[in-house]
């Protein structure tokens, strides 16, 4: 399973052509049913026009689903639209589906295996028999939540947090420029072998406007109460 994340500017017109994008994926990845939750067998999706017609001034974003996908669009107000996506396909179909979503122009997006986004953005503190766990570090207003097997970066957030293309392109596997300003990378060859190596762990600790989740692990191991971890970890949600 590879997970991908996607964020987007909220703008009234959004989901409608978000969910459009999805819609029009290739095959393996386009979704077939849509449902408003994420337990509901969904309704098939048969005639996209009259579909996206019914998202008109929606508040909650549809889960969309084909036999080997998952799309789950986070619509809450005017806040940015999250875009979590759960893709059961071989690595290739997986850089598709990011270059694909490209075009509909992201703030923010990566994808991985489960196991690495865990170890970016995941705190687990244990104190006494209880054991913690909080994410943290996915803020982009506040710095660039990570490198992940496949990140896809736009120039305006790099230069938002001094975060310089060139020092990423060193490290990275592969580097494609795409259209409006934005940079895919790729680090490692297949996503699982993020174990292999720790380059991109000494990339996100030497650049101060990535978050580097083993910056703040001390500091959580030594509070001593949940609402001092509490509120330690609120200030880097």
């Amino acid at each position: 399973m590879i997970e991908s994340t996607l964020e987007f500017q909220f703008r009234p017109s959004a989901l409608r052509s978000l969910v459009e994008m999805f819609c029009t994926l290739p095959e393996r990845l386009r979704p077939t049913h849509h449902s408003l939750g994420e337990d509901e067998p969904g309704k098939p999706i048969q005639d996209n026009g009259k579909f996206l017609d019914s998202l008109n001034g929606a508040k909650l974003g549809p889960f969309l689903r084909g036999p080997d996908v998952m799309y789950d669009i986070g619509l809450a107000g005017t806040r940015p639209i999250i875009c979590n996506c759960f893709l059961d396909v071989e690595p290739g179909l997986a850089e598709q589906f990011l270059l694909h979503m490209a075009v509909a122009l992201p703030k923010f997006a990566f994808a991985c295996v489960p196991e690495e986004r865990e170890h970016r953005n995941r705190v687990i503190v244990k104190q006494g028999i209880n054991t913690i766990e909080s994410w943290v570090g996915r803020d982009i207003e506040k710095y660039i939540p990570g490198f992940y097997w496949l990140t896809l970066l736009p120039n305006t957030l790099a230069e938002k947090h001094g975060v310089p293309i060139s020092e990423i392109e060193k490290i990275a596997k592969e580097h494609m420029e795409l259209e409006g300003g934005q940079h895919l990378f790729r680090f490692y060859d297949r996503p699982e072998d993020w174990q292999s190596t720790d380059k991109v762990a000494k990339l996100c600790a030497s650049l101060p406007g990535v978050f580097d989740v083993e910056k703040i692990k001390p500091q959580a191991e030594a509070t001593k109460n949940f609402l001092e971890l509490d509120e330690m970890l609120g200030n880097w949600k």
